[in-house]
């Protein structure tokens, strides 16, 4: 061999290592961005898991090059023979990103397609031998290197903007994105710099090939005997093999490990992007569990204080009527308006120290004002459903919403017969197909969405929020009451758009430590929430002077809180930053300013209008009257995150929060204490009352997602 030629082992070892050289920069990078170099106790058994996961995906780029790339002397054999060594490989790798793709390479679900890839291999091994396939497989590890150098450096710029904008790793729920791909890529456009980022991870993929394909060029067969070529075959495949393993267990490494980490910021940085984006892109659901649900019926039914009863079809049910508790006479107007990431710590009420909602500290002051009041996910598609339907959508991957099967559901809204209904959306109401779950269950719904609206579009949200309400005042004051509104904001929300024709709105310079001290990333996103205040003041001002206000019940909350710029790094990701926002219900002409303490959840909101408004309704969903005095002792907020997978749950009771683990091992936190302090073992009568409980809402909230038919309507 010259001395300028290289072997393929002295090869593949240099690009593996540039590999995980490139995949730990990465990791660097992702540390130093969103947490900062500094050594924290902990940090090192990140950075080590880290590690293994990413020689995991090098040695699974780099076993079909090992197995396959031949680098034999051409012989003189037979053309047919030539061209089947070429398409045995192209089909061998073919296979093999089927096998990644389906079982990581080493899921029992994938054996059939492993037992494929070694066959074709073979073949590919015996028809490539001195056949002459040296001249034609450059072309081919060339589309291999690109695809595979491609994909990777893809799946890391899309995690470096997942984790910018929901706190969490490139991961399979982030799939339902593609179901708006117009919207969902309007939003990035709008959001990120997508032109110099696609510029830049070109050049890099571009210099990546530019450096296989050089130190390719002087590859050559290493002149040992058969017997040693065999031997480094052999120990070289064992090593990959054990890298893909990844630990000395019968179960290979997995991203579930990561999550041992203490630190929640911890077992996010472990992870890699690629490897846990193929592990979890597939729905987990797998239905519910009939058996957990009847095993936990009584617990239920104390709960909600009713006896044990069974559907027509012999199935358990929570089926009960909600007495009304009437606090207004006639038939107010009801008008809901839902706030955009309205995360309780970012506002006024909650004395954030740049008082960025003042109108809402007002409301707050002059409405019924619920201060403990929680919502099951960060998601708003979840949170629009569980409080239409009084369900928490714990589906999986695809958002119930989004679910062909899941549409038919009863609501509390149907009760309001003699109500005309509107929803108003500054967007489009394709949005995570929340269309037809209104339309079906509320067919004489009127819509106001995009394109409906005289105002301009500012961005992939349509409308601006002070434009979409003082639209939604205007469509008001128009109609006869009593009626329904349904107004979703939007503007709190990358991209943060400050739409320049509100020339009333003025935006304010703080400097970054006066931001990061209450909670905000960016003076941009400061700006955004006082814009959402001041079109609720503006809207607010306008509604006074109409006919209607007076006669009018107007109920605010967020749809979910948000991660960004937490200020209480409390319980990982079930911190309360993502789950505690603010719920005002107001009607300064009909109802008396309180305060109240009760702990709710948005499953409570339409249990609790109409019974103020003097309706009696039926339910079997999760939902109660808030104002039922019979509530008031053991009142509870269900919580869970489909960002861990399977899910983690908790549940709210009191001063104490119960996290629950996928294992089924819960913490018991009280939520008063500024440091979270385990106190499951001092409280192991009430951890488990409270971790079973937990367990119930779960298996319930599944089991209803698919069990809430319209009750007119049942057999």
């Amino acid at each position: 061999m010259p001395p300028s030629a290289r072997s393929k082992t002295a090869f593949l070892a240099l690009v593996g290592f540039g590999l995980l050289l490139l995949l730990s920069v990465g990791r660097l990078a992702f540390l130093a961005h969103f947490h900062g170099l500094s050594w924290e106790s902990g940090l090192s058994r990140a950075l080590y898991l880290g590690l293994k996961f990413d020689l995991r995906w090098v040695a699974i780029l780099l076993a079909p090059p090992w197995l396959l790339l031949r680098l034999d002397a051409v012989g003189s054999a037979a053309l047919w023979r030539s061209r089947l060594a070429a398409l045995s490989v192209v089909l061998a790798l073919m296979i093999y990103g089927g096998l990644v793709a389906v079982a990581g390479v080493d899921d029992k679900r994938g054996r059939g397609w492993l037992v494929a890839f070694l066959l074709i291999a073979a073949l590919a091994r015996w028809a490539g031998k001195t056949s002459g396939f040296a001249k034609a497989q450059r072309r081919i590890w060339g589309v291999y290197g690109f695809l595979a150098f491609g994909f990777t450096l893809l799946c890391y710029a899309f995690d470096f903007g997942a984790f910018s904008y929901i706190h969490t790793r490139l991961n399979g729920t982030l799939l339902m994105f593609l179901q708006n791909l117009g919207t969902s890529a309007q939003m990035v456009w709008e959001s990120y710099p997508v032109v110099p980022g696609l510029l830049g991870l070109t050049a890099l993929l571009c210099a990546v090939v530019w450096l296989l394909r050089k130190g390719a060029s002087n590859l050559a067969p290493t002149p040992t005997s058969t017997g040693r070529r065999r031997s480094v075959a052999w120990l070289g495949a064992v090593l990959l093999i054990a890298a893909m393993w990844g630990k000395w267990s019968l179960y290979p490494l997995r991203w579930g490990e990561a999550f041992e980490v203490q630190n929640p910021f911890h077992a996010q940085l472990a992870l890699n992007p690629v490897l846990f984006f193929l592990e979890t892109r597939e729905e987990m659901d797998g239905g519910y569990d009939l058996d957990a649900v009847k095993a936990s019926q009584p617990l239920m039914a104390a709960h909600f204080q009713i006896p044990l009863k069974v559907d027509s079809d012999g199935l358990p049910s929570l089926l009960r009527r909600i007495p009304p508790r009437p606090k207004v006479s006639g038939h107010p107007n009801v008008v809901f308006i839902q706030c955009e990431s309205l995360a309780a710590f970012k506002t006024s009420p909650f004395n954030n120290p740049l008082d960025p909602t003042p109108t809402l500290a007002r409301l707050s002051r002059e409405g019924i004002f619920f201060d403990r009041f929680y919502v099951a996910m960060e998601n708003t598609s979840r949170s629009m459903f569980a409080t239409l339907f009084g369900i928490p959508d714990v589906s999986s991957v695809q958002n119930a919403t989004r679910n062909p099967l899941l549409v038919d559901q009863h609501t509390l809204l149907g009760y309001l017969t003699d109500y005309r209904k509107h929803y108003f959306l500054g967007g489009s109401a394709n949005w995570a197909q929340i269309r037809a779950a209104l339309h079906h269950n509320l067919p004489d719904l009127v819509m106001h969405e995009e394109g409906s609206f005289k105002s301009p579009k500012v961005d992939v949200w349509g409308i601006c929020d002070q434009d979409l309400l003082s639209e939604a005042n205007e469509a008001l004051a128009r109609e006869q009451p009593p009626f329904f509104a349904y107004v979703q904001t939007s503007g709190n929300h990358p991209p943060f758009t400050i739409p320049k024709h509100l020339k009333e709105f003025h935006r304010v310079e703080r400097d970054a430590a006066q931001l990061k001290a209450a909670g905000f990333v960016s003076l941009d996103e400061f700006n955004a929430l006082r814009l959402m205040d001041h079109a609720l003041e503006d809207f607010f001002q306008k509604a006074s002077g109409q006919p209607y206000f007076k006669d009018t019940i107007f109920v605010l909350w967020g749809d979910h809180g948000i991660p960004r710029g937490n200020t209480d790094p409390r319980f990982g990701d079930l911190t309360l930053a993502i789950h505690n926002v603010p719920f005002i219900i107001y009607a300064p002409g009909l109802l008396k300013p309180e305060r109240r303490h009760t702990i709710a959840s948005q499953v409570d909101i339409l249990p609790t209008i109409l019974s103020l408004l003097g309706r009696e309704t039926w339910t079997q969903t999760l939902g109660r009257d808030l104002f039922d005095p019979a509530f008031d002792e053991g009142s509870s907020a269900f919580t869970f995150t489909t960002f861990r997978r399977p899910p983690r749950m908790g549940l709210l009771q009191d001063d104490f929060y119960v996290n629950l683990e996928p294992n089924g091992r819960p913490a018991l936190y009280d939520v008063n204490q500024a440091v979270a302090v385990d106190h499951s073992s001092a409280e192991p009568g009430l951890t488990r009352k409270m971790a079973d409980l937990t367990k119930a809402y779960g298996a319930w909230s599944r089991y209803l997602l698919s069990h809430n038919k319209p009750l007119a309507t049942r057999k």
